[in-house]
């Protein structure tokens, strides 16, 4: 067969190439490290990389929830390590001033520190990370709650069916909530309420809605925009008093754990003056005491500061050894700010006198010795002292020494009333208010966020949760902490030994309680502890397979690379010779 120049360099040619290719690749291995770069290299072997690669991603996003969720439960757990310290010093106040070495003036310097706590308390509540408060679920809501409620209630068309709301700054018009008569129990009103509220024209053209429920005795109207510009208030409209809206209180959606004022008019008012919803506008300037606007005529008002001392005496023609061991203020939504008397009928019975009206509150009532007396939101302990007990004809006097706050201010219908942190709004109903007229402004705190769950993946179908309800946590898990330490500053300012140690009682309870959550919140951070050891080792596993798979061999590549740079280079001279001596040089 005969072989041509041509065709032995051709071959020779492509050898080359060959060769020069084979470097090329060897040497992409060498400075990649891998074996298999492309589906081309080894099909089979490429789709078990991806796959690799695809669980290795899946782990490492999961290592990074872990971390966000240990992050958020360690933070919780700080926070409610925080919590337990601050209960234990208001613990500590409460029983130091229990003692009966303390006086009055001492005690009102402990309420000071305690308020400080109480301040102290809601901040760790109100605890955030990312801008995200770890003690809520996924939001909180501007609210309008309302007063208590008794259900069924009946709505009557024209009579009592109409509301008007602004929510979010935006008023609706009126809104109607029936066209006939019907008795709703409290759930039916939430439905027909948010259900109206949200069919309203100037709510929805400007993006507005709410969400409506029925809790324990109340209707809460909450705005669905979440965040410090979420807010409701309930402005009008003839259901107002009917829905328990003519007071309550208004938030805003600024933290999960809000100060309220809740404004309710007395039972005996006159006059047709209707109480806006209360609101806590200055959190540093809020004391947590409670207040009483009385009207001293049908156009003046003094504002009292009533978290104040009960004053009593001892009737001066008293024959019985009985005596005043407590005193104090229990429900400022029940003063009415009279002078009264305990004035036994008989050594085992008395009756309660409001000596400001002359009326008899109660009669026939059984004595026993160290038992609380209550009447009109106060309480008054006597018991049996050295001579014996009371005698017919004792009497013991008793009222409320409240702090004036404003005095003689002018009443304006519609103009908001401030003091002391707090606004209130009062405006003319069916008529003006009248002289002695009340609206009791009751302080508190309110949990608003919701029941959001912040979960992470940490395996397939499977989730952990990194918050816990907040509620749970400091009101409704048995004990509600803040209602119990503001009970305590009011027992310590108006010097009410038996109100201190009904607030001791319950922070026992409010520690076991905010323990409890510590224990939960640490079961899921070692929930996550364990899973992130699995997935390391998940890890660990795909790595070593990627590698086993993917990977060159360096000292084999290295080896086979420098073969080949010998083979090119041979090759190259044997070319180079061929046509040195090939009939195409001499041409």
């Amino acid at each position: 067969m005969r072989v041509t120049e041509l065709q032995t360099f051709g071959v020779l040619a492509n050898n080359l190439t060959r060769t020069r290719a084979r470097v090329l690749e060897f040497q992409q291995q060498v400075s990649t490290g891998k074996l298999v770069r492309q589906p081309s290299d080894d099909p089979s072997a490429f789709n078990h990389i991806a796959l690799d690669k695809a669980s290795l991603a899946a782990i490492e996003q999961r290592e990074r929830n872990i971390l966000f969720g240990q992050t958020r439960l360690d933070l919780s757990d700080n926070a409610l390590s925080r919590t337990t310290a601050s209960l234990s010093r208001v613990q500590q106040l409460a029983v130091q001033f229990r003692s009966d070495t303390s006086g009055a003036a001492e005690r009102i310097i402990g309420a000071k520190e305690v308020r400080q706590l109480f301040a102290q308390l809601q901040q760790t509540a109100n605890t955030e990370l990312n801008n995200q408060p770890i003690f809520t679920g996924t939001s909180t809501h501007g609210r309008a709650t309302g007063l208590a409620l008794t259900t069924p209630l009946t709505l009557t068309n024209g009579s009592n069916d109409t509301l008007s709301v602004t929510v979010d700054g935006i008023t609706s018009g009126t809104i109607d909530l029936t066209a006939g008569t019907e008795s709703l129990t409290g759930a039916q009103l939430a439905a027909r309420i948010q259900s109206r509220v949200n069919a309203d024209t100037a709510l929805t053209n400007a993006g507005k809605s709410v969400t409506v429920t029925f809790e324990g005795d109340r209707l809460l109207i909450a705005s669905d925009l979440s965040g410090p510009q979420s807010s409701v208030r309930v402005a009008g409209g003839l259901a107002r008093i009917a829905l328990g809206f003519a007071g309550g209180s208004e938030t805003t959606g600024g933290g999960p754990f809000a100060l309220t004022a809740t404004v309710a008019s007395a039972a005996g008012n006159t006059g047709g003056v209707l109480a806006g919803q209360g609101r806590v506008v200055d959190d540093n300037a809020a004391t947590l005491d409670d207040y009483v606007l009385r009207f001293t005529s049908s156009t003046s008002y003094d504002v009292l500061d009533v978290t104040a001392p009960v004053t009593t005496s001892r009737g001066g023609g008293n024959t019985g050894g009985a005596v005043v061991r407590d005193a104090g203020m229990v429900n400022a939504a029940q003063l009415v700010l009279h002078d009264y008397q305990i004035q036994f009928t008989s050594s085992t019975q008395y009756s309660i006198v409001d000596q400001t009206t002359s009326t008899t509150l109660s009669s026939g009532n059984t004595y026993v010795s160290g038992e609380a007396i209550s009447f009109a939101g106060l309480r008054v302990v006597l018991a049996n002292g050295q001579q014996g007990g009371p005698q017919t004809g004792d009497t013991f006097s008793a009222s409320l020494s409240p702090k004036t706050v404003l005095a003689n201010q002018a009443y304006q219908s519609g103009s908001e009333i401030s003091f002391d942190g707090l606004r209130v709004r009062l405006t003319n109903g069916t008529a003006g208010p009248a002289t002695g007229d009340l609206f009791t402004v009751v302080s508190g705190l309110q949990y608003q966020g919701d029941a959001g769950v912040h979960a992470i993946e940490v395996g397939t179908n499977q989730t952990v949760p990194t918050n816990v309800a907040g509620d749970q946590a400091f009101i409704t898990g048995g004990i509600d902490i803040f209602a119990n330490v503001k009970q305590l500053i009011g027992a310590l300012r108006g010097n009410f030994r038996l109100g201190i140690s009904e607030a001791l009682g319950g922070l026992n309870q409010g520690i076991s309680q905010v323990a409890a959550i510590q224990g939960e919140v640490g079961a899921r951070s070692n929930r996550l502890t364990t899973s992130a050891e699995q997935l390391a080792e998940a890890k660990s596993f795909f790595i070593r397979t990627l590698s086993e798979t993917e990977d060159v061999d360096l000292a084999k590549a290295i080896s086979d690379l420098t073969l080949q740079q010998y083979a090119l280079e041979a090759a190259s001279k044997t070319l180079t010779k061929v046509f040195e001596n090939s009939l195409l040089n001499y041409l």
